[in-house]
């Protein structure tokens, strides 16, 4: 495994970075300044979820000035507030994925009824005293695509649309789980 697979490295201008941005940085850098448009945590959870299987990382690294580095118990308090950080995200992706567990659940019903109703009519419809032309566009088309309709929200909301969710979950179980280190940034 190579060193960049070990580490996952942000670098702040200030231990705030780590959650926030300033929002007028970018009208007081200068053309060859770094900008920051997206706080280090996001940044530390994006590097994680763009790795294969979620590798775990063997440290996370936040670089700062060697002012900001050196001030007393900051690599402490920074790792703490990722540990929370995380805690925090969790609770509310967890309660995200429950609400969207009840929509599909609920949505279900309505689906479900459109489904039965378009299978009902595509049936109706495939009687051989009804034209050809309508047996094949309303009975095999429409009607069974309308059926197919009713039942694909919610089968997708049931079984597809959390699973960024849970992976994000697990991402930020390995966030919160790995060892932080905080260095000064030449």
């Amino acid at each position: 495994m190579t060193a960049a697979r070990e580490e996952i490295v942000v670098h702040l201008d200030a231990p705030e970075d780590l959650f926030a941005v300033d929002p007028l940085a970018p009208l007081s850098a200068s053309p060859g300044d770094r900008l920051r448009v997206t706080p280090g945590v996001e940044e530390l959870l994006g590097e994680l979820l763009g790795r294969p299987g979620l590798r775990r990382p063997r440290r996370v690294v936040l670089t700062l000035p060697p002012a900001a580095a050196a001030e007393d118990g900051v690599a402490d308090r920074l790792e703490d507030a990722l540990r929370r950080w995380c805690t925090a995200r969790t609770k509310r992706i967890e309660r995200e994925s429950r609400a969207a567990w009840r929509q599909g659940l609920w949505s279900l019903r309505g689906g479900g009824a459109l489904f039965v109703v378009g299978l009902l009519l595509s049936t109706d419809l495939l009687d051989p005293e009804v034209p050809p032309f309508l047996q094949e566009v309303l009975g095999n088309g429409v009607f069974l695509v309308i059926a197919w309709i009713g039942l694909w929200y919610p089968l997708d909301l049931l079984f597809f649309a959390r699973s960024p969710a849970r992976r994000e979950m697990r991402a930020l179980d390995v966030l919160a789980t790995a060892p932080v280190t905080v260095r000064p940034r030449p």
